[in-house]
């Protein structure tokens, strides 16, 4: 399951846009149980952000998906333009305190936890997902 929303005024680090790829291990949904995996990571755009209409149609400015960054001229090959989550986790501790970066992290986790009580129902009844 992935969720998305487009940010027009999204939260920048060194001015560049990211995104988070979380992992969650479901191994039931009737109880609810689930794992976070502690492992996931942030990928980061090459290019600075910038709003305007002029760079709408400039993937590397909008778009996190390595697939797409690795052909960037700013690329880095060593590390892949992506931060392990305790790197981001630090980073945020520092920049915003770390009252606000651990509510920030439960918010996440209770984001993830709603997200799987909407499907549910569906999940659970459905026998060929298993």
């Amino acid at each position: 399951m992935s969720f998305s929303k487009y940010i027009d005024n999204p939260h920048l680090i060194g001015g560049k846009k990211y995104d988070l790829r979380l992992y969650v291990l479901v191994t039931s949904y009737r109880p609810l149980k689930a794992y976070i995996y502690q492992l996931g990571f942030c990928r980061f755009c090459t290019v600075k952000y910038n709003s305007a209409v002029s760079e709408l149609d400039n993937m590397f400015v909008h778009l996190t998906n390595v697939s797409i960054q690795k052909h960037g001229d700013s690329y880095n090959d060593k590390h892949g333009g992506k931060w392990p989550v305790n790197n981001l986790a630090m980073y945020l501790e520092h920049t915003h305190g770390k009252e606000t970066c651990d509510r920030l992290f439960d918010e996440i986790n209770w984001i993830i936890v709603h997200s799987l009580k909407a499907v549910q129902g569906v999940m659970a009844s459905d026998k060929t997902l298993f």
